[in-house]
């Protein structure tokens, strides 16, 4: 398992939301998800973000999309969603992997199940670049 403890700085991220989706390797939403993905994609978007997020009331959702440097570039019927500053455990892979993404949640498991650490469960972000490694971005009390 290899990951740090950083302060994350806040930023923007835009893009297309998926209702139900909750963090870790995707379960109930993968085929909405794959659908999400894919049309990112398609629009040219190479360097996708996740941000998932607990609403007290509705549960988890999340945002796939890229990163903004300024609100007046999210692209129109896009959605946006603020990150904020926070600690957080960054994750990066620890090996070769078939599939990267899923084996940097299983290490997020680990690391919560060995008490190595205590998540917040407030927002996670993922970075997925289109070439390179994933990274998450877990945050953490």
């Amino acid at each position: 398992m290899t990951f740090t403890v950083v302060k994350a700085e806040p930023c923007l991220v835009g893009g297309l939301v998926v209702p139900g989706a909750e963090p870790g390797v995707f379960g109930e939403s993968g085929d909405l998800t794959d659908f999400t993905l894919e049309r990112l994609r398609l629009r040219k978007i190479r360097d996708l973000m996740a941000v998932f997020t607990c609403h007290p009331r509705v549960g988890w959702s999340a945002v796939f999309g890229y990163r903004l440097d300024d609100p007046d570039e999210l692209e129109i019927g896009d959605s946006m969603i603020r990150v904020g500053e926070r600690y957080a455990a960054r994750f990066v892979p620890d090996g070769p992997s078939p599939d990267l993404y899923k084996d940097l949640w299983r290490q997020v498991e680990m690391a919560e199940k060995e008490g190595a650490i205590n998540r917040a469960y407030t927002q996670e972000l993922a970075v997925i670049p289109e070439r390179g490694e994933p990274v998450l971005y877990i945050s953490v009390v």
